[in-house]
């Protein structure tokens, strides 16, 4: 039944004219309601980045004040306006950036030596128009871990040597194109001397007319051997070491004209600290490096054609000749002799080849005849991979770098260039009888063993060496007592057959210790040594905390 005509609620019922005012009101609740939600979710959003940064920093600040990891955290949060209702957990431990362990076990809380923080956050957000309606703020949740930076600088085939039968001056001498004839006093004081690295490379820089950019920049061209010296004079000289000084004098003037150039990269990997600014403050890694060593790097890598040719004469004592013929490789890509970096960083020295002829002075039945001695020894490169950085409170940072000694093959025999096979070779070419032999000695660890470097082993300038398990004695000597020899007994020595075979040996054993010598002077002045992996830090860096995840 609808209400009579004319009267108040027939007019209400009848009347549209309000409507959408009506509906208009209950549209615009809607949507204030949606707006109202979505500035709080912007906002809490937006708190939650501000949050996140701010823990980001509370990490970096706890790791870089590892003892009072806590009270940094905090008081780093409180900087960054973050003081009421906060509930923070900090934890310390050992963070190892290893690509082989999940991200997820990288971490491990309360391991030592401690290395990195990892912050926790929560606190409740703040809400605008959700506390109209009632509705408790919600909790938000961030986190954030940091790492001290854990820097090494180290090498690899950096033991020192001694002048011996002039021969390291005669393979510096092929290796340059000069004439190098330094005396043993020149390399003691070269041997005996370190220089700055970076300071080094600033005075190089100088000398390439490099005045702006980094010290990649100066790393990415070539130096002439004159150059290298010269910027180490001039970085030497203050030291009042006048023994160093006329050294390096004597060296930059023997070194004469040589146009020889050294691909910098080659020698020096300086790694994060590369994108330094030319003469920037030192930042606690300018490590010094041996004068002798880098020199004898500068060289190797100088060679243009790797390959050297060395006549030695009777130079050598117990010896009535002896050549050499050295083919030196480079180290593989992306390794220098001498890297700056973190873990898995890798140094490498060269793959040699070498080929010795000597000629010996019979004695007894073979008075009068030159026995000869071809050797052959191909040498892999020794490797040193930075395993770990322990970063210590109390100063007593240390580091563990892993080394794998360079594998190496020796023989006695005829090698034909090219050919893979080693022949029977002559020894013996007399009236009385003809003697040929074959050795083969090789040189087989394939293992990296872990070698602890102490902040005392560090400041003392220690060299560790790795050897292989599979290898005693000296090569040369080693071949002669794996000798097989042949005797073809001539005219009227039959029966002696034994005699002769047993002289030769005896002939050859004396000979070849000069010869193990001569050998060990010569993998020394490259940097190499058969069978063993000498590695040396020089300067740990603990600090620059970053994050990490």
């Amino acid at each position: 039944m609808h209400p009579p005509r004319g009267t108040l609620l027939h007019a209400f019922r009848v009347r549209t004219d309000g409507t959408v005012a009506i509906m208009s009101a209950v549209v615009m609740t809607m949507v204030l309601g949606v707006a109202a939600i979505a500035v709080d979710i912007a906002a809490l959003y937006t708190e939650r980045r501000h949050a996140q940064g701010a823990v980001d920093l509370a990490a970096i600040a706890a790791a870089a004040d590892i003892d009072r990891a806590h009270a940094a955290a905090v008081a780093t949060l409180r900087v960054n306006n973050l003081r009421e209702s906060l509930h923070v957990t900090v934890e310390t431990g050992r963070y190892r950036p290893d690509p082989a362990i999940p991200p997820s076990a990288r971490f491990v809380p309360g391991a030592e030596p401690r290395n990195a923080a990892r912050v926790f956050l929560e606190k409740p957000g703040r809400t605008y128009f959700a506390q109209a309606l009632s509705l408790a703020p919600p909790r938000m949740s961030v986190a954030g871990m940091a790492i001290n930076t854990e820097l090494a600088n180290f090498s690899v085939g950096s033991r020192l040597l001694g002048l011996r039968d002039g021969v390291v001056n005669r393979l510096l001498s092929a290796l340059t194109g000069s004439n190098v004839t330094l005396s043993v006093m020149d390399y003691n004081a070269l041997a005996n001397a370190d220089v700055k690295l970076l300071s080094f490379i600033d005075a190089l820089a100088g000398r390439l007319n490099v005045t702006a950019g980094t010290y990649n920049d100066v790393l990415g061209t070539s130096a002439q051997m004159g150059d290298i010296v010269q910027a180490m004079a001039a970085v030497t000289n203050t030291d009042g070491n006048n023994n160093l000084a006329a050294a390096l004098s004597a060296l930059q003037s023997q070194l004469g004209s040589s146009a020889l150039q050294v691909p910098l990269a080659k020698m020096i990997d300086l790694g994060p600290l590369g994108e330094l600014s030319l003469a920037s403050p030192a930042p606690g890694l300018d490590a010094a490096y041996n004068v002798l060593s880098l020199i004898n790097a500068a060289a190797v890598i100088a060679n243009g054609t790797n390959q050297v040719a060395i006549d030695f004469g009777a130079s050598i004592p117990g010896l009535l000749g002896l050549t050499l013929e050295l083919s030196i490789g480079e180290p593989m890509q992306n390794s220098g002799w001498v890297a700056v970096g973190g873990n898995d960083t890798i140094v490498r020295t060269a793959q040699t080849r070498m080929k010795l002829l000597a000629t010996i002075a019979g004695s007894g039945l073979l008075s009068g005849v030159a026995l000869r001695l071809p050797v052959h020894i191909e040498i892999a490169p020794a490797e040193a991979r930075l395993s770990d950085v322990a970063c210590a409170s109390d100063g007593g940072d240390a580091a563990v770098v892993a080394a794998r000694p360079g594998i190496a093959n020796a023989w006695i025999g005829e090698k034909t260039p090219g050919s893979a096979s080693v022949q029977i070779a002559s020894i013996v070419s007399a009236a009385i009888a003809n003697v040929r032999g074959r050795a083969h000695v090789y040189v087989g660890d394939t293992s990296w063993t872990p070698l602890s470097f102490s902040k005392t082993d560090i400041d003392n300038r220690t060299i560790k060496s790795v050897s292989t398990s599979n290898f005693a004695g000296s090569l040369v000597s080693s071949l002669v007592s794996e000798l097989d020899l042949q005797v073809q007994v001539l005219g009227l020595g039959v029966g002696l057959g034994p005699t002769i075979s047993s002289l030769v040996s005896s002939i050859l054993g004396n000979a070849a210790r000069p010869l193990d010598a001569t050998v060990s002077s010569l993998l020394q002045a490259l940097g190499l040594h058969i069978g063993e992996a000498d590695v040396r830090v020089h300067g740990v860096l603990c600090g620059g905390a970053r994050l990490a995840g």
